[in-house]
C-alpha cells in the first residue's frame, strides 16, 4: 500500500476509498447501459468472492487460535520439562513442568542462568554439553543433578537440539529421580548380596539350565577343596565328584539335587551327599538345599541356587557316639599320643588288639592322620 501503515478499520477504509478515487479517475464512462450492467455484475461477483475469502480467513484464524491453545496446553502441561536456552545457557523460555521441577515461578526463571540450578558435580558436564551442541548442531543427551530452589535435588535426563538459526537450544528434561534411587537401592542390595555371598560359611553354587556351574562362593571352594575354575569345569553329573549316599552307594548325577530341581521345578531340602575332595583325598559330607529360580511368567527354571554345609564333623560325631566303651577308651589314649604297648598295658589287652581297634577307628571315623585324630578329640572335648 505504497508504504501506508494501517492501524485500524477506519484507516483501512480511508485508504481504500483513496485508492478507488485514483482508480475512478482513470476509468472512462461506460459506453452503454449494457456495459454498465456488466461492470455492476462483475463488482457484485467480486464482492461475493471477497466475502467468501473473508469467511475462509476467519475460519483459518479460528483454527489457528484453537491450535495455539492446544499447543500451549501441550507445552505447559506436558510431563516433560521444556527449556529454551541461548548459547551462554540463559533461560529464554520454560514451560510449567520445568518451573515445577525447580520449584520456581516461571516468570522468575526467564533470563536466569540455567547453571545456577545445576549441582556442582554436574556443571562441567552441562558446560561441555552446551559447547558441543552449539558447535556440532547434533542432538545430545546426558544426565545431571539439579538443585531445587526450595532445597533438595533431582536427577534429570536431558535431551537437546539447536534451532535452525543456531541461536537457541531447545531441551527436554525428564525427571529420573525415582529411577536413580531404584538403581542405587539395587546397587546397594547387590553389594550386600555380594558381601553375604563371599563371607557366608555355607557353600553356594549356582547351576545353569544346562546343569553347568555358573558361580561358586569362597566357602564352596574351601569345603569342596577345588578352585572356582575347577568347580566351573564340572557339571552335577561329573564322575569326578565320586558322589555317594550315606549307605555308601553311588549317587547318580540325574538324582543330584540340582538336576532334580531343574527337572521338577521343586525345591530339594536336606539332601545328604558325600563327595570326594581332591585336596585331602577324603570324603566330605554335605547337607544340600536346591532351590529352582524362575523368570517372571515362566514355569521352567532357568537356574538352580544350591546351598550346602559341611556336616562331616557332625556325621563323625554321630559315629563316635555309637562306638563301644572299649573303642572310646582306645581312641582317647591314641589321641593323647600314647603308643600301642602302653595302651595295651593300661587296658590289659594285647598290642595286636590295640592295632585292630586303631584300624577300625580310622575306618569308621575317616581319621587317617595323627593330627586329624587329635583335632577331632579336641573338638569333642577329650583333650
Amino acid at each position: 500500500m505504497s508504504g501506508d501503515k494501517i492501524n485500524s478499520v477506519e484507516e483501512l477504509r480511508r485508504l481504500a476509498e483513496k485508492r478507488l478515487q485514483k482508480h475512478m479517475q482513470k476509468v472512462t464512462a461506460p459506453a452503454s447501459l449494457a456495459e454498465l450492467q456488466r461492470i455492476v455484475h462483475e463488482l457484485e461477483v467480486h464482492q461475493i468472492e471477497l466475502e467468501m475469502q473473508n469467511e475462509e480467513l476467519q475460519q483459518a484464524r479460528s483454527e489457528l487460535e484453537s491450535f495455539l491453545v492446544q499447543y500451549t496446553d501441550l507445552y505447559d502441561f506436558a510431563p516433560v520439562g521444556y527449556f529454551t536456552l541461548n548459547i551462554s545457557g540463559m533461560i529464554l523460555q520454560v514451560n510449567l513442568t520445568g518451573a515445577r521441577m525447580l520449584e520456581v515461578d516461571r516468570s522468575r526463571l526467564v533470563n536466569q542462568h540455567f547453571l545456577r540450578f545445576i549441582a556442582a558435580d554436574s556443571r562441567p558436564v552441562f558446560t561441555a554439553f552446551l559447547v558441543k551442541i552449539f558447535s556440532s548442531h547434533s542432538q545430545e543427551t546426558f544426565v545431571i543433578e539439579l538443585q531445587k530452589e526450595g532445597g533438595g535435588t533431582i536427577y534429570v535426563h536431558i535431551e537437546g537440539r539447536v534451532c535452525k538459526d543456531g541461536r537457541e537450544c531447545r531441551t527436554a528434561l525428564i525427571d529420573i529421580t525415582a529411577q536413580k534411587q531404584a538403581e542405587e537401592l539395587l546397587q546397594e542390595s547387590e553389594r550386600k548380596y555380594r558381601t553375604l555371598f563371599e563371607t557366608m560359611a555355607q557353600g553356594v553354587l549356582i547351576y545353569g539350565q544346562d546343569g553347568k556351574i555358573i558361580s561358586a562362593n569362597p566357602a564352596a571352594e574351601r569345603i569342596l577343596g577345588l578352585t572356582i575354575d575347577q568347580i566351573q569345569a564340572r557339571t552335577s553329573t561329573d564322575l569326578r565328584w565320586r558322589a555317594i549316599h550315606e549307605d555308601g552307594t553311588d549317587f547318580s548325577g540325574e538324582t543330584h539335587p540340582s538336576m532334580a530341581a531343574l527337572r521338577t521345578g521343586k525345591a530339594m531340602h536336606n539332601v545328604v551327599m558325600g563327595v570326594l575332595s581332591p585336596k585331602t583325598d577324603r570324603y566330605v559330607w554335605l547337607n544340600i538345599t536346591a532351590v529352582p529360580q524362575f523368570m517372571p511368567g515362566e514355569d521352567r527354571p532357568f537356574q538352580v541356587f544350591i546351598t550346602f554345609e559341611d556336616i562331616t564333623f557332625r556325621k563323625r560325631l554321630a559315629v563316635y557316639n555309637k562306638l563301644t566303651a572299649r573303642e572310646k577308651e582306645v581312641f582317647k589314649l591314641l589321641a593323647k599320643g600314647l603308643g600301642r604297648k602302653i595302651i595295651a598295658e593300661l587296658l590289659n589287652i594285647r598290642p595286636k588288639t590295640v592295632d585292630k581297634h586303631r584300624e577300625n577307628l580310622m575306618e569308621k571315623l575317616s581319621l587317617y592322620e595323627k593330627e586329624e585324630l587329635m583335632l577331632f578329640a579336641m573338638l569333642i572335648g577329650l583333650m
